[in-house]
């Protein structure tokens, strides 16, 4: 049987890349996710903030081409009633000019619907529909208690939602994993929280903010994760002089020598 490849889709995941994505400033990071993907082969992927639905198209495309994991994006689409994005979607060409009619007489639902099966990778997503909250329970249900191996924030990077954020996901991040918050490294007040943060942990010091609300295993769970990893914050920056011109890149590793699974390791 033959393999799927980008190659079937990239025409439409492209127009979506071009014409969708600068909407929420994705359409550079959307492939660097997409690379990303390919290379470390997460299995279970959350994204908070479907937005558009670009940037989960180019991850669900990468998990498809490897052959594994799930992505499960969540959105309540309150922006897809707006005025300014409706009128948008109604100018889209090419590729998407059937989304465009559909956007303006169809859900939000059916839209995301419609691009995931448009590039062939519907079997790689779970879209949930409902508004972004901080219980990563609920994403533990649906992943079927397995640990994230990459979590993407797309929609609010101010440094209290941050905290909620990590407070509630932490715990349930794999010991190889990273989260991704999109333009925290360019907003100084969650730039500043990060990098002090990122010391903490590394220090094996649990700020009390991130322990609000834990039950026992959560609390448990971060307290290994805390003590058994290194955490690395990565600030990638566009240069263009936008809002959405940033994405703070929180790399979780276990404490070791060399890089976790490093298979071929070279002395000389």
């Amino acid at each position: 049987m033959q393999t799927w490849n980008i190659r079937q889709s990239i025409g439409d995941l492209l127009a979506i890349r071009d014409q969708l994505g600068p909407v929420y400033g994705s359409e550079d990071l959307c492939m660097l996710l997409y690379s990303l993907v390919r290379r470390e082969q997460p299995l279970v992927v959350v994204e908070l903030g479907t937005g558009l639905g670009a940037t989960t198209a180019w991850i669900a495309s990468a998990l498809k081409e490897i052959g594994a994991g799930r992505i499960y994006t969540f959105d309540n689409g309150s922006h897809f009633q707006d005025a300014s994005v409706k009128a948008f979607l109604s100018q889209l060409t090419g590729e998407l000019q059937d989304l465009a009619r559909l956007s303006q007489t169809g859900s939000y639902e059916a839209c995301m619907a419609w691009i995931f099966n448009r590039v062939d990778v519907a079997d790689r997503v779970q879209f949930v529909k409902s508004d972004i909250d901080f219980n990563a329970r609920a994403v533990e249900a649906v992943a079927q208690g397995q640990k994230i191996d990459l979590l993407f924030s797309d929609f609010n990077h101010a440094p209290k939602t941050i905290i909620q954020l990590l407070g509630g996901y932490l715990a349930h991040m794999n010991t190889t994993s990273a989260i991704y918050i999109d333009s925290a490294s360019t907003y100084l007040p969650s730039y500043w929280m990060l990098d002090n943060l990122v010391q903490m942990l590394n220090a094996k010091r649990i700020p009390a903010a991130l322990r609000h609300g834990l039950d026992g295993d959560q609390w448990t769970a971060l307290n290994e994760l805390v003590d058994r990893c290194h955490f690395q914050l990565v600030h990638l920056v566009e240069k263009t002089p936008r809002s959405q011109n940033s994405t703070a890149w929180l790399r979780i590793a276990s404490d070791d020598l060399f890089p976790a699974h490093a298979t071929n390791v070279r002395f000389q």
